[in-house]
């Protein structure tokens, strides 16, 4: 019975990859279900929504037969239970709205506030198309299920899409009549840890919400359309690569003229935030060169690529806070018959990396981030642009200039809000913490090269993506290195948008040496250190962080996570702020710009980003997930919301962490005469010195027994004294430790006259020097 179980949750079904790259005249294109995959922008075409009421019911699924291939013979026996057929009497089904999970749900921050609900489920609804409607050529696009589902409608197979977390689409033409219509989905979420060729595969700390998750809907053009354009900034002088994919699903060769326009738009406009369709957000026509028209004619059936090399000029560039985007519109006339437009919004913005500095628009930037699960109490994963607004507004209110949108790809809406707010963000798919037999699975498989694409080209255009994950905490290193080679060579071989790509790899995950960072941008790690991963949280991140820098001293280090949660019964309410303080500080002091825009060339850390802004639901529902600095209900703040704030305000506000200092504020060494006590040693400066424009007292210090840290205080002329507690060093060698002034009473810091370092009972403790830095890594 055991061995019968090992082979069950070891079997690898022989479902496959949906998407494939179409080699067109030298351009790879995205295929998937046969047809070019498209954008998923909202356009001003005619659409259909499928939300709102559907009949549903629950069934007891076979997960290895839904792995198996889609041959006539699977088909056939999914036709013969009858549900999708045109006729099936589905009276007795339950009424459900959509797009909503399958999951019961009490919409409070509780366990089983979200019901673990990994199953199968049936979908059926009618809907009416008039002439109009069948006329045209018609897609089903859907924004996200999970986890597989197959589509009949009219009860003839469409076909089937793989994975939970990114858009879809299917040519539905010719299965749909004029008058009333009916849509069958079977939905299948194989529950986490009993198979291991689906993605996720684990026991995640995250939710696996089953159902039809996102909008879905039907989306019509005349004939010929604009499938996707894909825009790539070549540099901030307005010069783009535009590659545009053109569809013919007729039956006839047809002729269009293609005419291309970049139009500005106003960041402040009352349109803004309205919605998230580029087209609402136009304003005036821009210059722009090699946007020329264009006569193509296109075979039935028949996709083409067509490749712009434009300029926009005196272009306004896309960055941190000043999101100034455009948008491209692409019409296709056929003897004066308008066809098609389409939209996109873009801006101009290029990343990229040097040394150990992270550059955005060729300026050094330090990330201050937030992470965010897209999961709401009552909703789950089923977001909408209002919500996603306000989640966003309320992230934007931390002052931060990054979010890492968890470990998944989220809703598409929420890439065009980022957009519009100017935050940064990072893309991830979700292989979290792999082992060997996994990634065997997906080398046989392919569905997470799949999501990886998917993730790509339905994100391509947002400026806001500046970098896209391979991975979270995965275990085998080799075949990491190996995936993550495979996806960089091909990103740059085939469809390179110039982002950065890295990992959130575990730092005990093998350690500071982790030879998968090897091919990748950024070498980017979770630091829990006094958590999971040992050692204590400043200590260990502190000499993980410098370990890092020694084995990759040319790549900026990301810390991808840290942070602890506060537990339902508040119990470590005081310990997040704690955990936040240690880890933060270890981080910042090897941060490569400083808060008041001062580049630091020896630094390395580009940015930290803190596990999260909102708690959520965990699924197999032991507990809820608290890491969150609010509740779930996005209003109630816990105690570290207001350090966060405080803290990201002092680092972000002025500089939105862009390096733009050019007068760097030089290291200070002081003079000082010493008073070596019993139980401290006093530092008499030799005259008083204001240390407010510094970030960091250093002090110099030898200690050949303790490693113990040690309280400082400070003593203004006035006699007033401001200390702190420093953290452990390292025994018989100079160890220099940090005092961040911003933590200590200004006032004081204005006229330093003494440094006293308390000994805390018997030791060897010497101070060899003095110094006031910018940094951390002088």
């Amino acid at each position: 019975m055991v061995n019968a179980f090992v082979n069950e949750h070891r079997s690898v079904g022989t479902l496959r990859s949906t998407f494939e790259l179409q080699q067109i005249k030298g351009t790879a294109v995205p295929f998937q279900n046969g047809i070019p995959y498209p954008s998923f922008e909202p356009q001003s075409r005619s659409v259909f929504s499928l939300g709102g009421e559907w009949k549903k019911h629950r069934f007891i699924a076979d997960h290895e037969e839904t792995m198996m291939n889609r041959d006539e013979e699977w088909i056939r026996k999914m036709n013969d239970l009858g549900v999708t057929a045109f006729e099936f009497d589905d009276q007795s089904w339950k009424v459900h709205e959509l797009p909503l999970p399958e999951n019961r749900m009490t919409g409070k921050a509780e366990i089983n506030g979200a019901e673990t609900y990994e199953d199968g489920v049936w979908y059926r609804r009618e809907f009416q198309l008039s002439r109009q409607w069948v006329d045209q050529v018609v897609s089903l696009k859907c924004l996200g299920l999970s986890y597989i589902g197959d589509f009949w409608i009219n009860g003839k197979y469409v076909g089937h899409h793989e994975g939970g977390y990114t858009p879809f689409s299917f040519e539905v033409t010719p299965y749909l009549t004029e008058g009333k219509n009916v849509i069958a989905v079977r939905v299948d979420n194989p529950p986490w840890t009993t198979r291991i060729d689906t993605v996720p595969a684990v026991d995640n700390d995250f939710f696996n919400y089953t159902g039809i998750l996102q909008d879905i809907y039907l989306e019509a053009v005349e004939s010929v359309q604009v499938a996707r354009a894909d825009i790539v900034t070549k540099s901030l002088n307005g010069e783009l690569e535009i590659r545009t994919v053109l569809e013919n699903r007729s039956d006839r060769t047809l002729k269009v003229t293609v005419k291309g326009a970049i139009y500005n738009t106003d960041p402040v406009s009352k349109e803004w935030l309205s919605a998230p369709d580029a087209k609402s957000i136009c304003k005036d026509r821009v210059g722009a060169g090699g946007l020329q028209d264009k006569e193509v004619e296109l075979s039935p059936q028949e996709t083409k690529v067509l490749v712009y090399q434009a300029t926009v000029s005196e272009p306004a560039l896309w960055s941190i806070d000043e999101p100034h985007l455009y948008v491209l519109k692409l019409t296709l006339v056929n003897e004066e018959v308008e066809l098609d437009t389409f939209h996109s919004q873009f801006g101009i913005r290029t990343i990229s990396t040097q040394g150990a500095q992270i550059l955005l628009n060729e300026e050094p930037v330090f990330l201050g981030g937030v992470a965010r699960h897209e999961d709401w109490p009552g909703y789950g994963r089923a977001a909408s642009w209002e919500r996603i607004k306000s989640d966003f507004l309320k992230i934007k209110d931390l002052s931060v200039n990054m979010v890492r949108t968890a470990h998944y790809p989220n809703h598409v809406y929420t890439y065009i809000m980022l957009d519009r707010l100017g935050l940064t963000a990072m893309s991830e798919i979700p292989l979290w913490q792999f082992e060997t037999h996994h990634y065997e699975a997906q080398e046989d498989r392919g569905i997470s090269y799949q999501m990886w694409r998917e993730m790509i080209f339905s994100q391509y255009n947002r400026p806001s993506v500046i970098m896209w994950s391979t991975q979270n905490e995965s275990k085998d290193v080799t075949l990491r290195k190996r995936y993550n080679e495979n996806l960089v060579k091909e990103v740059r071989m085939f469809y390179h948008d110039g982002r950065l790509i890295t990992q959130s790899s575990a730092a005990d995950q093998p350690g500071a040496h982790d030879e998968s960072m090897e091919c990748l941008d950024v070498a980017g790690w979770t630091m829990y250190f006094g958590i999971f991963h040992g050692s204590t949280p400043y200590e260990g991140t502190r000499d993980f962080l410098e370990n890092a820098h020694r084995n990759w001293p040319d790549k900026p280090i990301l810390n991808t996570e840290y942070g602890i949660w506060s537990n339902a019964d508040k119990s470590f309410i005081k310990k997040q702020v704690e955990i936040y303080r240690d880890v933060q500080h270890a981080l910042l002091e090897k941060a490569t710009v400083s808060p008041s825009g001062q580049v630091n060339e020896n630094g390395y850390v580009a940015g930290m980003d803190y596990w999260t802004a909102f708690d959520w639901y965990v699924n197999h529902n032991q507990f809820y997930q608290t890491m969150g600095m609010l509740h779930m209900d996005r209003t109630t703040e816990k105690p570290l919301y207001h350090h966060f704030v405080r803290d990201h305000k002092r680092l972000l506000k002025k500089t939105k962490g862009l390096g733009r200092q050019t007068n760097s504020l030089a290291d200070n060494p002081l003079k000082f005469s010493v008073k070596d006590k019993k139980e401290s040693i006093d530092l008499i400066l030799q005259q008083p010195v204001d240390l407010s424009p510094w970030n960091y007292l250093c002090i110099e210090v030898r200690d050949a027994e303790c490693a113990d840290g040690f309280k400082v205080q400070l003593t203004d002329d006035k006699g007033r004294m401001s200390d702190y507690q420093t953290y452990g060093i390292h025994v018989k060698e100079n160890f220099r430790v940090y005092v961040p002034l911003w933590e200590l009473d200004r006032e004081i810091l204005s006229s330093v006259a003494s440094v006293r370092v308390l000994k805390d009972g018997p030791r060897t403790l010497e101070v060899l020097a003095l110094k006031a830095v910018t940094s951390g890594t002088h």
